[in-house]
């Protein structure tokens, strides 16, 4: 059975994603989204957004993508979190039921958004200071499915729209620097 690829990222409008290695924001909404959308899923990300973070998220399966799985899963093992060299071996052992949601960071998000069949964007509607930036992601071969506005509030410090993306055109082949990959 197949198993679907779909990936969580919200964006400033200056590009933005992060800032010394956390977010650069606080919206209560969207990380509560975040939570809705993931539990009883899986979580595929890249190593220094899992050390950001700094634990396994509860509920929720964790793989990190490491070029150095190997010394990860001896002596410096983190109980609960699975470590992989490719999207692939990210996949092998994930139930069908379960969607393998791609989270960051910055290049992760660009090796492996051909593989995703859904895109969850959240658009901050402000230009903000960080480090980390996501260049404007090719939508082409996408349609908007859903569309949902956020104002700022006490728990959301910046206006924010939730895009839901589908792909509509297939392109489960593509190539990055692990090699091809074939998503399906």
């Amino acid at each position: 059975m197949a198993k679907r690829v779909q990936m969580v990222v919200a964006v400033a409008r200056n590009g933005v994603i992060g800032i010394e290695d956390r977010l650069p924001w606080q919206l209560r909404a969207d990380l509560m989204r975040f939570k809705r959308l993931t539990m009883g899923h899986c979580l595929f990300m890249g190593r220094k957004t899992f050390e950001s973070i700094g634990k396994p998220l509860p509920g929720r399966e964790t793989v990190v993508l490491t070029r150095q799985a190997a010394r990860y899963r001896g002596a410096d093992a983190v109980p609960g979190v699975r470590y992989v060299e490719s999207i692939e071996e990210g996949l092998e052992g994930l139930a069908p039921e379960k969607i393998l949601f791609i989270v960051g960071g910055a290049e992760i998000y660009r090796q492996f958004f051909h593989c995703v069949s859904e895109l969850h964007l959240t658009r901050v509607l402000a230009d903000v200071s960080g480090d980390t930036k996501l260049d404007p992601l090719p939508l082409e071969s996408f349609e908007l499915v859903e569309l949902e506005s956020f104002s700022a509030d006490l728990h959301n410090q910046w206006p924010s729209r939730y895009e839901r993306w589908v792909r509509v055109v297939d392109s489960n082949v593509f190539s990055t620097s692990f090699g091809n990959i074939v998503c399906s």
